[in-house]
């Protein structure tokens, strides 16, 4: 059977941090408010048939979700950073809507790891 990747690898993530639980806590809240707006950048790019756009925004999410270690979203974001280099706009909506649902996951496990002491 294979393994299932976390939709947030809260472990590698508190390793990532040297275990500074002031630290982790202003990264999850900083992510947690920049998210919703580089989302919204990708779709505002796509809507644009900006390839350029579309793949700049996901770069700067992609990054920020590695940092995380949120593997369903640097995967989504990755998608459509390529799909931006490539310029194959045809597939931008339906990665678009991968990423939504790939938020959609990671959100509210960032905001339980918030409240977690």
């Amino acid at each position: 059977m294979q393994d299932v990747p976390a939709v947030f690898d809260g472990a590698a993530f508190h390793r990532q941090t040297g275990g500074d639980r002031a630290l982790a806590l202003e990264i999850l809240h900083l992510f947690l408010e920049e998210c919703p707006l580089r989302v919204a950048a990708i779709r505002a790019a796509v809507q644009q048939g900006d390839a350029q756009g579309i793949r700049t925004a996901a770069h700067r999410l992609k990054g920020s979700a590695g940092y995380l270690r949120a593997a369903f979203v640097v995967d989504a974001a990755a998608r459509l950073e390529l799909i931006g280099h490539e310029g194959r706009l045809a597939e931008a909506a339906a990665a678009l809507e991968q990423l939504d649902d790939a938020v959609a996951q990671l959100v509210p496990e960032l905001q339980r790891a918030t409240l977690t002491p």
